[in-house]
């Protein structure tokens, strides 16, 4: 044995050869000499079951042995976040002090009150606990805490990579600090950490007023084998036979989770929902047993309390679906695999899920990322073709293996947080002056960027006779209020994950569905919802109500709209990769497919040569290259002027108001450092337990300290601007006169057949229109026009129908053919295949202010479903299929051809039903 051996005490050098030890490990004899030799605070890094543990209670142990406290009191304290985490340390724990005798106390919520009861009377040993059940001793003991940890050496923060940047990391250290106030003595800090990219993070969260004083002790190798893959899925299949993304995706869990105990990380309740009843389905069919089960806090307690007794169980294989609860400090064990179903919204959550997986020794850590992206068709948007949610998620996995995690904000107020501790000081002191408070929490404590001033805000505003968290009593001692005393005896009181707060959206009085909401949304906004577009109207936060509107717009994208915060690194890693030719060998064939379409998007759209690209009259991409802060601070201040902004990862998608200051000439007066007013658009600002009992003033200043960021608008402005070209269709910007327009189908027809060709993703872009008009002897006469959509071209579409700026030069104007058309169009029966080609029109004719025609438009779709029902779920009704089974000839996307393909999807379906069209709708009614 090394020299490090010898400094053990005697019972903890027999227990080590009784392992069979022949040498300590590099960590543990460096840790050995740090810890007995000197008083500073230490961090220890290694992977899981890298011996870090023993590094650091080898020799605290040693030392409680061979100098026992002459007063009472917990000797060591660990503080670790999980109840599984604690019983497994304390069984670890109590085999080395066997020998000596020295008590192991672990403290959580499933622990025997009579053990607890024995510890109280008497504390010494060590003290294992989560940070909830310390609040809860500072709470209920608050006058005991001098006497249980008067003795108190050393205090050990497991786990310490996962609470750096989190309210929980904030109540952490508002304990310590709190501890080392009620005791007199500064405590040794000891954290056990993954090796993370930065581990300065980890020092100044350890000693924030001497971070250079904490030794760092990094085990070199040791990590687990980490083995992963990225699959792509496509949604909307091109036929109605193969199965859908959702169904291939539980498939693949299926076959690959059964028998083992896994975690499946879904995201929404709803999908969590989805796939659990598909997994829970084909153990039915298979007629096997089931082991797939949903959880999130909208479930019971008694059916979640169920799944995670299940997951300790390791005789009954369980995997949970699940959403974020899964991560948030609950007791569930060691898992085989951990599958996530769209990426995550930070690197750290990602490490922290995966961390449940390989846990022991000699098992590897499995990742299964699922990336589901949605079938490009003509009226694609560009947020689609991008590809956002596969390339976030490759950028997580690559800054995960890179060991980069987020960093804190170290301006943030927490104010929120700040309210919480406010009540759990008072209430364990049984009151306390508002010096006293500021001294501890503020001056000595977490919350130092809040001010004295900014501190008797945050009293005043919850000791508001409305509110009632707290009240003054006639010595000027504070107390809690009716309110506080009640938030206080709940027992939710004590833990503080930071779950996004429920807020139900409402359309006409009618109600849509319920949202997590993470970040700021403000009135006139937009998001995605259950798969449509819609706009802000209001937002009722007391209520926690936002009423909205359909917007319009082309299709909604599939992905974007969710909760989360994105770190700029993140986006910034997410260019690298659109820049970047390299496909990861992680990503199984489909993804690979789909990250080269999304780089081909990416600067086919001209992001590779500006950060603003024209998408459409009046509408706008900027790629701000930002995480959420930064780029939701600029959709604010838009917004603020009067444009319309819905927010992508990194990318906004701005729709210039009417009455708004040009988009170039707004971000010129930013980027010069013009004031701007970020709340103009009153945004909803209540994100965390206790902002609601804050004031207006609070939440704008707490917002700007965590979710905005004003100083970082002039140089994103100015950026921004870098190598914009104005785009000549902008309002006000010269037109040529259009241009002609071909003769005129003229003749009385039984119908009408009717196709448009689209420029890019809005189906407003209109650049070509073809008729069919169908005579009464059958035969047709066939139209069409190439037309100046006003709007740039998408490189898919353009190689979809072959149509681009140069074929549209001198083409004349949408509004100009529609007025020549009109009358035609009125007088007959007008047949589209689908529904698009009357939403194109719509939107084309909205765009330009006027209002839709009274035609009486058809659907040759429903009546090619009523000839041939026999090819539903065979292929479908779409014209390419219908193409080559009724033996249709005509070149696919072109206007005037596909318009004459579905008048003879309904020639062909009244000869084979032996009537005419009009018959057949009402046989289809």
């Amino acid at each position: 044995m090394s020299g490090a051996f010898e400094k053990l005490a005697r019972p903890v050098q027999k227990w080590i050869r009784a392992q069979g030890w022949r040498e300590l490990r590099d960590i543990q004899s460096r840790a050995i000499g740090a810890i007995c030799d000197g008083q500073g605070d230490l961090i220890l890094a290694a992977a899981t079951a890298g011996g870090k543990t023993e590094a650091a209670f080898l020799p605290l142990i040693s030392q409680v042995l061979e100098a026992p406290a002459a007063e009472p009191g917990f000797d060591l304290l660990y503080i670790g976040p999980l109840k599984a985490l604690i019983t497994d340390q304390a069984r670890r724990l109590e085999d080395i002090c066997a020998e000596s005798g020295l008590p192991v106390v672990p403290w959580h919520g499933d622990v025997a009150a009579s053990v607890k009861a024995r510890a109280l009377k008497a504390p010494r040993g060590i003290l294992l606990i989560t940070p909830e059940s310390l609040e809860a001793l500072f709470v209920r003991r608050g006058l005991e805490i001098p006497r249980l940890f008067g003795a108190t050496r050393s205090v050990v923060l497991d786990e310490l990579h996962s609470i750096l940047d989190s309210e929980r990391g904030v109540q952490v250290r508002s304990l310590l600090t709190r501890l080392e106030q009620a005791t007199g003595q500064s405590l040794r800090r000891i954290g056990l950490s993954a090796t993370l990219g930065d581990m300065g993070l980890a020092r100044r969260y350890l000693r924030p007023d001497a971070p250079e004083t904490v030794t760092l002790i990094a085990a070199s190798g040791g990590e687990a084998e980490l083995r992963l893959q990225l699959r792509g899925y496509l949604s909307g299949a091109e036929d109605e036979t193969g199965p859908s993304a959702t169904d291939a995706i539980a498939a693949h869990l299926f076959d690959h989770l059964r028998g083992s105990d896994n975690l499946v990380f879904a995201g929404a309740r709803q999908s969590v929902e989805i796939y659990a009843d598909r997994l829970r389905a084909r153990c039915e069919e298979a007629r096997l047993p089931q082991e797939f089960y949903p959880h999130h806090a909208s479930l019971s307690r008694e059916h979640r309390d169920f799944v995670e007794t299940r997951l300790k169980d390791r005789s009954k294989p369980t995997t949970a679906i699940c959403t974020s609860t899964l991560e948030l400090g609950i007791d569930i064990g060691d898992v085989t695999c951990v599958a996530q179903i769209g990426a995550p919204f930070s690197v750290a959550a990602l490490r922290q899920r995966l961390g449940r997986s390989g846990r022991r020794a000699g098992q590897p850590a499995i990742l299964r990322q699922y990336s589901v992206e949605t079938r490009l068709t003509p009226q694609s948007g560009l947020v689609d073709r991008l590809r956002l949610g596969l390339v976030r998620a490759v950028a997580m996995i690559e800054l995960l293996l890179a060991g980069w995690c987020e960093p804190p904000r170290a301006d943030q107020l927490h104010l929120s947080m700040l309210v919480h501790q406010v009540l759990s000081v008072i209430a364990g002191q049984g009151g306390a002056s508002a010096s006293q408070l500021y001294r501890l929490l503020c001056k000595e404590g977490p919350f130092r960027q809040v001010s004295a001033p900014l501190f008797m805000d945050v009293l005043r505003a919850i000791g508001r006779a409305e509110v009632g968290l707290i009240e003054q009593a006639a010595n000027g001692l504070l107390l809690l209020g009716p309110r506080g005393e009640k938030l206080v005896a709940h027992y939710g009181f004590y833990a503080v994950f930071p779950t996004p707060e429920e807020y139900r959206l409402m359309s006409a009085g009618r109600d849509l569905g319920t949202i997590p909401l993470d970040n700021i949304l403000a009135p006139g906004m937009m998001l995605i919802f259950s798969g449509r577009r819609w706009s802000v109207r209001d937002i009722d936060t007391g209520a926690k109500i936002i009423v909205v509107e359909p917007a319009k717009g082309g299709v909604p994208p599939r992905f974007g709209g969710e909760p989360g915060l994105i770190h700029d690194r993140v986006i910034e890693k997410m260019r690298e990769i659109y820049a970047g030719d390299q496909t990861p060998v992680y990503m199984d064939r489909t993804a690979a497919e789909l990250l080269s379409e999304a780089r081909s998007h990416y600067h086919s759209a001209g992001f590779g040569r500006s950060a603003i690209v024209n998408i459409g009259p009046r509408n706008w991409f900027l790629a701000t290259g930002c995480g959420t802060v930064k780029t939701a601070t600029l959709a604010l201040a838009l917004q603020g002027v009067g444009h319309q902004v819905e927010r992508h990862d990194g990318f906004l998608e701005v729709t210039c108001g009417t009455d708004a200051p040009p988009l170039e000439k707004t971000l010129a007066r930013w980027a010069e450092g013009a004031a701007v007013d970020f709340f103009a658009a009153g945004p909803n600002l209540v994100f965390e337990p206790y902002h609601p009992y804050l004031d207006g003033d609070l939440l704008r200043t707490d917002a700007r300290s965590s979710r905005l960021d004003a100083d970082a608008l002039p140089g994103l402005c100015a950026r921004l601007l870098e190598d914009f070209v104005s785009s000549p269709v902008e309002a006000g910007t010269f037109r040529a006169p259009s241009g002609a327009i071909p003769p005129l189908p003229d003749a009385e027809y039984r119908f009408v057949a009717l196709d448009v060709e689209t420029a890019n993703g809005d189906c407003a872009s209109i650049c070509q229109i073809g008729l069919a008009c169908v005579r009464p002897d059958g035969t047709i006469d066939s139209w069409s026009s190439y037309i100046d959509p006003e709007a740039p071209f998408a490189p898919f579409n353009t190689q979809l129908h072959g149509i681009g700026p140069a074929k549209v030069r001198g083409a004349p104007r949408f509004l100009d053919v529609i007025a020549r058309l009109e009358p035609l169009l009125r007088r007959h029966v007008i047949f589209q295949h689908s529904g698009f080609d009357r939403r194109a029109i719509s939107g084309a004719l909205a765009l330009a202010g006027v209002s839709e025609p009274d035609w009486r438009w058809q659907d040759s779709v429903r009546i090619a479903r009523c000839a041939w029902p026999e090819f539903r779920g065979k292929g479908g009704h779409g014209l390419a299929h219908l193409k080559d089974r009724l033996g249709l000839d005509f070149a696919h996307h072109d206007a005037a051809e596909d318009a004459r393909a579905a008048a003879l999807v309904v020639l062909k379906a009244e000869q084979r039903l032996g009537c005419a069209f009009d018959d057949i709708l009402r046989m289809r009614r």
